[in-house]
């Protein structure tokens, strides 16, 4: 087998796992519900934000900080918003540990 095989092999087990499957399923969920798509932006801009303030090695506006700690309220009372965040981060987590084994193999190559 090729190693393009190999990775459509593995792409096509990716779109069948369970992770991306309850992701897709959770966020196709969000989307249905403009409110929640809504809720959604609102909450990532906020978290964009205030990583921005992260990034430049400055304290977090408290302004800020409120309104995070007010949506993030919202967003974990949230039935369908809290399954979709759950669901994406199973699924980048299994991304995150594919892309791990992938580099692995060929690590001691590049030091």
């Amino acid at each position: 087998m090729s190693v393009k095989d190999s990775a459509m092999k593995l792409a096509n087990e990716i779109r069948n796992s369970k992770e991306y499957k309850d992701f897709r399923k959770n966020m196709n969920e969000v989307k249905k519900d403009k409110s929640c798509e809504k809720l959604l932006k609102e909450y990532q801009d906020i978290q964009i934000k205030a990583q921005g303030y992260v990034l430049r090695n400055q304290e977090v506006d408290k302004k800020v900080v409120m309104k995070l700690e007010s949506i993030g309220k919202k967003v974990s009372n949230n039935k369908k918003l809290y399954n979709y965040l759950n669901s994406e981060q199973k699924f980048k987590s299994m991304m995150d540990d594919i892309n791990k084994i992938l580099a692995k193999s060929v690590e001691k190559d590049y030091k």
